[in-house]
């Protein structure tokens, strides 16, 4: 498993003087601190969390970010214990899992997941400025829900105006 700390660090809960860095230079935060640690708790009871790599969580209105790998995404989603824990450990009550290697087309379809991207445009506005245009379909969407979903997708870089039919 790949976390931004040592695994020491991570399981006493004193940092060295690299992890300090990581946390006083706002690269990481306690939060990353306290996913990392969930993790490497649970990696010992399920040997396929060994395959994650864990790189940073956002935070954004009860909406937990979590950026990793591939493998990350597919465990973390079937994994619904695992989740669970996380949702109660950090006070969130939402979790969604985007893999940080992908391109922005596909990191938006996993921001909005399980909801379906039924339109996606690219739209270039003046100053070099990319913004993303998508329309989502869902039972349980609502403006507020969009909303954080656009501020989630502008913590990862990407502009975006979500819309429902």
């Amino acid at each position: 498993m790949k976390i931004p700390f040592c695994d020491f660090c991570v399981k006493s809960g004193i940092l060295c003087q690299k992890c300090r860095e990581l946390i006083d230079s706002g690269r990481n935060n306690n939060l990353d601190l306290t996913l990392s640690r969930i993790l490497l708790e649970e990696a010992g009871r399920v040997r396929e969390l060994e395959k994650i790599e864990f790189k940073k969580a956002y935070v954004e209105d009860g909406f937990l970010l979590i950026l990793s790998n591939n493998d990350g995404v597919r465990i973390l989603r079937e994994r619904k214990d695992i989740a669970e824990r996380i949702m109660r450990e950090a006070g969130v009550e939402k979790i969604t899992v985007v893999d940080y290697r992908k391109d922005q087309k596909r990191k938006l379809g996993e921001l909005v997941y399980p909801f379906r991207i039924i339109s996606l445009s690219k739209v270039w506005l003046p100053g070099n400025i990319t913004e993303f245009k998508i329309m989502i379909e869902g039972r349980e969407l609502d403006e507020k829900h969009v909303q954080k979903l656009e501020k989630l997708a502008k913590k990862l870089g990407i502009n975006v105006r979500i819309q429902t039919p």
